[in-house]
């Protein structure tokens, strides 16, 4: 990076020259006329303001137009301005109020009298003291003129010292400023840079950077994304902007490193013929997710990534499958959200799949996908009763066990109703449940146990206020058997009991395994199976989901 001290005055007739520009990834001008002020303020005084960030590349990227009136095209390879907008684009509005591309102007004053910079009001305004910044920082500016017109002649006997202050504020223009120049075509690098510097609002992301590019070469871009986008959340399937990004790339034929739709040959009518196969390509895979895998929502997926190689196999493929493909597509679906597969390094993984798509087909395919999405665990060993161990309601297991009791019909323990993900009447929402009320064991057995999931039940809101902290031992008789066996508990009375909590859990566990291995296409476990222990599988920090609140028993 190059690093230059240079008057402030000089980079502000570079922005106002269009010799710098705003490159399409920044955000709107926010200044409030406060801060304007302030800056003004600041500059006085002599306080540092911050340097000036600026990119230069001859990748042409795109940029917008900016929020000053720029007086021509610069002849020369712009410089974009990824650091410092707000305080360059306000000295230019107060430099020159003709450039404030709206028409509307700042109006600063500089307190003669008290020295000090003021936001006026309408009566302040007639004040004569209260003098335009705009006016002391021209070029050819007369301060004799200036305190002439305030009604300061030079007999006044503060002539000399308000003399000094219009000097010291036109000094402001020389003042010294570090620019700092980074000379790369990286874009993934330059979105790094722009991310890490730009801490006001929100961090923006490197989905960002692409989602300005569309909107500078393709006009009605942002308007197609963001209708799509309300689209999908209508059906509750809101999606990730950055997986739907990655898709879009894939189905570009530029990657899944959704930063190189930037790339030169990306122009206005590639990105929109690429967005209309991303489109119908993420339609094909809800409607797969939601019928043949049963999930209902998104919020459901323990990854929003998790759709896109669907979404790019069933788009190759014009949403035609071979007679039992649907399901080895449905194991791998459950495969990728069980063992958390997008958890690291997504775009490596989902460029590796886009390729075995287009290379290969039927059952060598799947099996190899699978594979990959089992990650280290050695395909075709079954899940464990430990795998369950100390895993919670916010573990990827839970995700498809919850999958497993709607596509199987479960039915409330008190209506015998068929319970639905999301019903009109919220007493019949569905609530997670502990079997053992977390009051009647949370003082004797430790908080892995009584939370874990071995101890949860889909039931209904109202039904979970009905039983509220009885014991299973009290509650359970009026259950019908049928229902417990729905959810996988066991019928066994002694079980019920509070000194056979840890032994209702291990059977538990032996039952719920039963469910996930037959989710995923795996053996049933046997006793006496060697457990295979994969820390960095099952790690709790790599799962991407966070889980329904800690603050209640809400379901996703």
């Amino acid at each position: 990076m190059g690093l230059s001290n240079e008057k402030i005055i000089d980079q502000v007739k570079e922005l106002l020259s269009g010799r710098i520009v705003i490159p399409s990834i920044q955000r709107d001008y926010v200044w409030s006329r406060s801060d304007v002020r302030d800056l003004l303020d600041s500059l006085y005084r002599g306080y540092p303001v911050g340097a000036l960030l600026l990119w230069k590349t001859s990748q042409e990227p795109p940029f917008r137009k900016a929020g000053v009136v720029q007086t021509e095209n610069s002849k020369h390879t712009p410089l974009y301005l990824l650091d410092g907008q707000q305080r360059l684009t306000s000295l230019a509005w107060v430099y020159r109020p003709s450039s404030k591309a709206d028409g509307k102007t700042i109006d600063v004053r500089f307190d003669l009298e008290h020295e000090e910079f003021i936001n006026p009001n309408a009566v302040q305004k007639k004040n004569p003291l209260l003098i335009p910044v705009t006016k002391v920082l021209q070029d050819d500016v007369e301060m004799f003129l200036i305190l002439e017109e305030a009604g300061i002649a030079p007999t006044h006997p503060f002539f000399q010292e308000y003399y000094n202050r219009l000097i010291r504020l036109k000094g402001v223009r020389e003042n010294i400023i570090h620019v700092i120049t980074h000379e790369s075509n990286d874009y993934e690098e330059v979105a790094d840079i722009f991310a890490r510097v730009n801490k006001g609002g929100r961090r923006l992301s490197k989905g960002d950077l692409v989602y300005s590019a569309i909107a500078a070469r393709w006009s009605e871009g942002l308007d197609t994304l963001e209708a799509f986008h309300q689209k999908l959340q209508g059906i509750q399937f809101p999606l990730d902007r950055e997986a739907v990004l990655r898709l879009m790339s894939l189905l570009a034929g530029t990657g899944a490193k959704h930063i190189q739709l930037l790339r030169r040959e990306m122009d206005g009518d590639a990105l929109k013929a690429a967005w209309a196969n991303t489109e119908t390509a993420l339609m094909w895979a809800v409607d797969f997710l939601r019928g043949e895998c049963g999930i209902p929502r998104s919020r459901i997926l323990t990854s929003p990534n998790v759709v896109v190689a669907p979404a790019y196999l069933l788009f190759r493929r014009q949403n035609e499958l071979a007679p039992g493909e649907p399901e080895m597509l449905r194991r791998w679906v459950y495969t990728s959200m069980a063992f958390s597969h997008y958890s690291l390094q997504v775009e490596t993984k989902l460029d590796a799949e886009a390729r075995l798509i287009d290379t290969r087909g039927g059952a060598e395919l799947f099996d190899e996908l699978i594979r990959r999405a089992s990650g280290p665990r050695s395909v075709g060993t079954p899940i464990h009763p430990k795998d369950l161990e100390q895993k919670y309601a916010s573990n990827a297991f839970f995700n498809l066990l919850y999958i497993a009791a709607l596509r199987t019909g479960v039915k409330d323990w008190k209506t015998n109703i068929k319970i639905i993900d999301q019903p009109l009447n919220s007493s019949s929402a569905i609530e997670y449940h502990h079997v053992f009320p977390q009051t009647k064991v949370q003082g004797t057995y430790p908080k892995e146990l009584w939370n874990s999931i071995a101890n949860l039940a889909f039931i209904s809101a109202e039904t979970n206020k009905i039983i509220s902290a009885k014991s299973p031992e009290i509650y359970m008789p009026a259950v019908p058997e049928e229902r417990l066996e729905e959810q996988w508990i066991p019928l066994d009375p002694e079980l019920r009991k509070l000194e056979n909590f840890p032994q209702f859990l291990e059977e538990r566990r032996h039952l719920l395994i039963r469910v996930l291995n037959e989710m995923l296409g795996l053996p049933q476990y046997r006793q006496g199976m060697e457990w295979q222990d994969d820390g960095e599988l099952f790690d709790e920090a790599n799962d991407t989901y966070p889980g329904p609140s800690p603050n209640g028993p809400t379901l996703f």
